[in-house]
């Protein structure tokens, strides 16, 4: 074999792969992967392939990066020949005999190195045929001829018998001729047969003929290498994908069962963040009424503490008024030591008037201590302020007592009227009791100043509790500030909870549809399969 590589179209070959290697070189760009550039190389490949069996570009390894025979691209070519093209650094020529049974020349040499340093080489394939049918096509023009001629010669025959002879040995040479040819014929028919019916293993058998006749058993055979590996392919393809798309199918279902899962908790999340709003609203409604009930209790504090101040006002001029009245009683003792005994009456109803107002003193004292605990209260706020309504009530409580105490007040004082009325009779009947009316003004003194201590000291709880009150009034307008940011927060992350069960549910639906997907892919796959397995 090795004198197919001396003949002139061996080296018309090699001398064919050099030139297009060139021109392929210079239309490429070395700066982009090569797979990049697939398309443009083999229309490049095809229109200069012409008569030759193939072009193919192989890298190091011997895989074809491109085949002008489609099912033969991506093979990696790991023969000797094909190992010896991939790895050669210089125009090399080779006879190949092909697993096809065709025997060619194989002409490579170096295309070009990437900018990875990545080597290409590219192999040209031409099929080196012997004469076939123009030899039998001449052998039964000539044949003939030389026959008749030769039997004239020798036997001196008519020409009746000489075209006679002529006649039967043509259609000796035609019949053995078409024999053969419908045999080769009849071979193929039914491998291509075969091949339709599912049986991939089966070939034609050429005995290594080499002329262009048999050439074409060479196609059928390549055509079912081709074909075999496409459905082995295929088949590793089809399993593949039917593990994968079952192993999809039975995910798809999870992730469905899970999305309708989570979608019921945001739906569940969902209404719970619209009660915590309404509640939030709510709070906030309950602190903007606490704030008001708390402004007015600062403004009903603030009208107090003025009254305490006109009140102790009122005090100081009675002080004043009852210092004169000491001085002028001084001028009038002598007169005064008439009404000792009804002054000594006025002296023990103003005792017992002291002792009222020890208890309002009491009755205040709670009554502040209560004031204290409502601030408390109120500024907790809890439950909508229930303990402060039960500080209120208790406020109202001892503000009854408080009366009631004002009013046996009211009638001692009247009863000490009464008596000082009496009094003053007594004092026009006798001067004498002046003494005894001074010291009863002197008592009636120290029992003012004790109201101004009780109304001053009174006057500085109301103070500090208006203090509080004022704090209590900022601290409240704080909470309402709060409670509204926190408001406008839980309707933002409503809305948000909102948008986000929306959109979960259009990924629900989405999930839904992936899984029907998944099922129409599991029996696309299976099809698929069954087409398989018709090959064997």
């Amino acid at each position: 074999m090795k004198h197919l590589i001396k003949q002139q179209r061996a080296k018309q070959a090699l001398k064919k792969v050099v030139n297009v290697a060139e021109k392929l070189r210079q239309s490429l760009d070395i700066n982009r992967p090569l797979e990049e550039q697939l398309e443009r190389i083999r229309s490049f490949l095809d229109r200069e392939l012409q008569q030759d069996e193939y072009f193919l570009i192989v890298d190091e390894t011997g895989r074809a990066i491109i085949h002008t025979n489609r099912l033969r691209e991506g093979r990696v070519f790991s023969d000797e020949v094909g190992q010896k093209a991939a790895k050669t650094t210089k125009p090399l020529l080779q006879v190949y005999e092909r697993d096809t049974g065709e025997v060619l020349i194989d002409a490579s040499c170096p295309l070009l190195t990437d900018f990875n340093g990545k080597r290409f080489n590219l192999r040209l394939g031409r099929l080196m045929h012997r004469p076939y049918l123009q030899t039998y096509f001449l052998f039964l023009s000539i044949v003939p001829a030389m026959l008749s001629f030769l039997i004239t010669l020798l036997f001196s025959l008519s020409p009746l018998w000489t075209c006679a002879a002529t006649i039967i040995a043509s259609l000796i040479m035609s019949t053995l001729f078409y024999r053969s040819l419908v045999n080769e014929l009849r071979h193929w028919y039914g491998v291509t047969r075969s091949v339709s019916s599912g049986n991939l293993q089966t070939e034609v058998h050429t005995a290594r003929k080499r002329n262009e006749f048999h050439q074409i058993a060479y196609e059928i055979n390549k055509m079912i290498f081709g074909i075999r590996a496409m459905i082995t392919e295929l088949a590793k393809a089809a399993k593949t994908v039917n593990q994968v798309s079952e192993q999809q199918q039975l995910e798809t279902k999870r992730l469905s069962e899970s999305f309708d899962e989570i979608a019921a908790a945001m739906e569940t999340f969902r209404e719970g963040t619209k009660q915590q709003t309404a509640s939030v609203e709510q709070a906030n409604h309950l602190v903007i009424q606490m704030v008001e009930r708390v402004q007015k209790m600062q403004e009903e504090v603030e009208r107090v503490v003025s009254h305490a101040k006109t009140a102790l006002t009122s005090m100081d001029e009675g002080n004043r008024l009852i210092e004169e009245t000491k001085q002028k009683m001084d001028t009038m003792q002598q007169e005064i030591n008439k009404t000792t005994a009804l002054i000594h009456a006025a002296s023990q109803e103003a005792a017992n008037a002291q002792n009222m107002i020890s208890a309002i003193r009491t009755i205040t004292k709670q009554t502040n201590l209560l004031a204290i605990n409502a601030s408390i209260e109120a500024s907790r706020a809890g439950e909508a302020g229930k303990g402060f309504a039960v500080v209120a009530q208790e406020v109202r409580k001892l503000a009854e007592d408080t009366n009631d105490f004002a009013a046996k007040i009211l009638s001692s004082l009247q009863t000490m009227t009464n008596v000082l009325h009496n009094a003053v009779q007594a004092v026009q009947e006798n001067e004498q009791q002046v003494e005894k009316t001074k010291h009863s003004l002197w008592k009636t003194g120290e029992t003012f100043a004790l109201f101004h201590q009780m109304f001053s000291e009174l006057n500085a709880l109301l103070q500090q509790n208006q203090i509080h009150v004022e704090a209590v009034t900022g601290n409240g307008r704080n909470l309402q500030h709060l409670i509204g940011d926190i408001n406008v927060i839980a309707t933002d992350f409503t809305n948000m909870v909102q948008e986000t069960t929306a959109g979960l549910e259009q990924q629900t639906a989405a999930i839904h549809e992936l899984a029907k997907e998944a099922d129409v892919l599991l029996a696309s796959v299976q099809q698929l399969q069954q087409i398989v397995n018709r090959f064997h």
